[in-house]
């Protein structure tokens, strides 16, 4: 019989949800970042004795639009990247990599690119850190789906959004229209974000990797509010099928 696994991190996983990457680059042994959620509202666990650099407390480069009280002392987003931050820090971007996520339901695997695939960890994590400008990608991480184009991350986004409009219009009763309006404010938000984010990890890392990562989520974040404008044009043909 197998002796039994009685470590903080075994007891976090059967109270929590896990998310676990796994980056296969050559090296002697994978590069791994285990993820814990709160089962109700998915909001990823922090240890109370994590570590917390310098660079990650709240008035270090600052989002201006960053809408937490000045009583909060570390920026959430910063403080989750920090965790991991330093396993990455001399990776080069465009290095190959074998990227392996396993979730509850399922186990992806990708041949990507380091920073690929750190772009969609990162964007995990900043998505379920409690940065309030991160909030409304919740649903979306929930149901993570790593490695999506631009047109999966528009479909889903959009989704999300329109379906959680109807959901709190029905459970209040309101019969006020439903509207992409919010969506594409809450994407230039985190667009400002991403950059101060950048700035924050600058003098953290060797190499570009986390950089580069960051700059990717942010890509994503401007084509939403350029498609909610532009008429959907990124993802039209998703709807084209067979007429009749």
């Amino acid at each position: 019989m197998a002796p039994l696994d009685c470590s903080p991190q075994a007891n976090m996983a059967i109270r929590h949800k896990q998310i676990s990457y796994r980056f296969f680059t050559g090296a002697a042994k994978p590069l791994g970042v285990d993820l814990f959620f709160d089962p109700k509202t998915f909001r990823l666990d922090i240890p109370a004795e994590a570590v917390k650099p310098d660079w990650t407390r709240l008035e270090h480069k600052r989002c201006p639009n960053c809408t937490l009280s000045d009583d909060c002392a570390y920026c959430p987003a910063a403080l989750a990247i920090a965790q991991f931050l330093p396993v990455f820090k001399d990776c080069v971007s465009h290095d190959k990599a074998v990227v392996e996520v396993e979730t509850g339901n399922r186990t992806i695997v990708s041949k990507t690119t380091l920073q690929a695939g750190l772009g969609s960890l990162i964007g995990l994590v900043c998505a379920t850190s409690g940065c309030p400008l991160t909030r409304f990608l919740r649903p979306m991480a929930r149901f993570h789906l790593p490695f999506a184009d631009e047109q999966e991350t528009l479909f889903r986004s959009f989704s999300s959004w329109l379906l959680s409009a109807i959901v709190a219009q029905r459970l209040s009763g309101s019969d006020a229209p439903v509207t992409l309006d919010g969506l594409k404010q809450h994407y230039s938000d985190l667009s400002v974000m991403n950059s101060q984010l950048a700035l924050r990890m600058r003098d953290s890392v060797n190499r570009d990797a986390m950089l580069n990562a960051v700059i990717i989520l942010d890509m994503f974040a401007m084509i939403a509010p350029e498609n909610i404008d532009g008429g959907f044009e990124d993802i039209l043909d998703a709807f084209t099928v067979e007429e009749d």
